[in-house]
């Protein structure tokens, strides 16, 4: 596949995210409703897969779970070569993966027992519905700025399957040792994420995992939900002596304490987290939402016999735009400051249009979030829009004029 392909007439790929191998994963544009989306394609030699691929998308776009990634849409179109292949479509995570968090060191008890208990409660979701991950392991966790994501559910067996077939059966084990393959597999990365001596409680729970008799996900999580001791800054900010960024401006805040519920699986209570997700609207109303406005005269009434006045034509003026570099500790109004900056940049051509929304939506997140949570974290969150002005630069999706401008009014923000 090349980059600008639309498929089904619908989603534009844009970036290439993995290499290739079974599966190709591709950044994309969902032109009907204006949104980032990821596109995961089934390689065209894969043939033989087709049906038990679609059949495990099938599975994964009936769970409706926080800490799963949601499946959107799928379908089958045709490479270069008219090779036929299948693909999904799923919501784009933009963070780094719990295997690239793990290479800059491990976590603490604490936040190892916040983020495997996530994990435990959205692969108890699954196997409660009776989908199987089958590939479970820190690759496939994504942390994403505060959240905790499960992906490739239901598939990830499949292509694991067809990597290490070299071409002899791909058919799946029965369901039941796949589930038991995925709570070892939750022992590994348990483990993986301790140091060694962090907690015997914790290395002992993975221990169990790995055991020939590993306890099941729902108990895994009840157990990991027990400490109700918040995770501390699971991923410290750049520069603080906790940690150091990730690479490639990928980087993911500190993980709030998530809510404890206990947890329900055919009669025991099912442990959730809520994490909500906004999504706005297209393109065109982002940006035309954002767009300064030239305020509406109305006439006075006038007798009906009074002799009507000759017409003129007033003065146009134009609507004052606020100057960036004008500093200013409300963030309220610094959020209002960036929109004309957004607007100006997209109607010259120096902000491309998915950027100018993706910037509008995160603008418009921390303004839903400030009106509804006092206690909203400022200071991380303004660092999160930082950084995708940054990235959002780097790929060439804005000028860098506009981000010193946008830039220069993150910094009157006092957080």
């Amino acid at each position: 596949m090349e980059s600008g392909l639309r498929l089904t007439e619908r989603y534009r790929l844009v970036e290439r995210l993995d290499d290739g191998g079974t599966m190709e994963v591709w950044r994309a544009w969902d032109e009907l409703l204006g949104r980032p989306v990821a596109v995961k394609l089934l390689t065209p030699a894969r043939g033989d897969l087709h049906r038990t691929f679609q059949e495990g998308v099938n599975r994964a776009a009936g769970l409706s779970h926080a800490v799963l990634e949601t499946v959107y849409d799928s379908d089958q179109t045709r490479d270069a070569a008219g090779r036929l292949t299948s693909f999904v479509v799923t919501e784009f995570l933009d963070g780094e993966t719990l295997a690239d968090r793990l290479r800059r060191g491990p976590l603490t008890a604490s936040e190892a027992s916040d983020v495997c208990g996530q994990i435990a409660g959205a692969v108890d979701a699954a196997h409660t519905a009776d989908v199987v991950h089958g590939d479970l392991k820190p690759g496939k966790v994504m942390l994403c700025c505060g959240e905790v994501k499960v992906v490739d559910t239901g598939i990830g067996g499949i292509v694991r399957s067809a990597r290490t077939s070299a071409g002899r059966d791909t058919s799946l084990v029965r369901a039941a040792e796949v589930e038991t393959a995925d709570v070892r597999a939750l022992g590994t990365i348990l483990s993986a994420c301790l140091a060694p001596g962090t907690s015997e409680a914790l290395s002992a729970l993975a221990a169990r995992c790995l055991s020939p008799d590993p306890p099941s996900a729902t108990e895994i999580a009840d157990l990991l939900a027990r400490d109700d001791e918040p995770p501390s800054a699971v991923f410290a900010a750049p520069g603080s002596p906790a940690g150091t960024a990730p690479p490639n401006d990928h980087r993911t805040r500190a993980l709030p304490p998530r809510p404890r519920p206990r947890h329900r699986r055919r009669g025991v209570r099912l442990a959730t987290v809520a994490l909500v997700l906004t999504i706005p609207g297209t393109a065109a109303a982002a940006i035309l939402a954002s767009a300064p406005r030239s305020p509406g005269t109305v006439p006075p009434s006038t007798p009906a016999n009074a002799v009507p006045a000759p017409r003129t034509t007033p003065p146009r003026t134009e609507p004052a735009v606020p100057d960036p570099a004008v500093p200013d500790t409300g963030v309220s109004d610094a959020l209002g400051r960036l929109r004309p900056i957004v607007s100006r940049g997209y109607a010259s051509g120096e902000i491309r249009s998915d950027v100018a929304v993706d910037l509008n939506n995160v603008i418009t997140n921390l303004e839903n979030d400030l009106n509804s949570d006092p206690n909203v974290d400022v200071g991380g969150r303004v660092t999160q829009l930082h950084d995708k002005i940054v990235t959002r630069q780097r790929e060439r999706g804005l000028t860098p004029g506009v981000a010193d401008d946008l830039n220069r009014v993150l910094a009157t923000i006092q957080t």
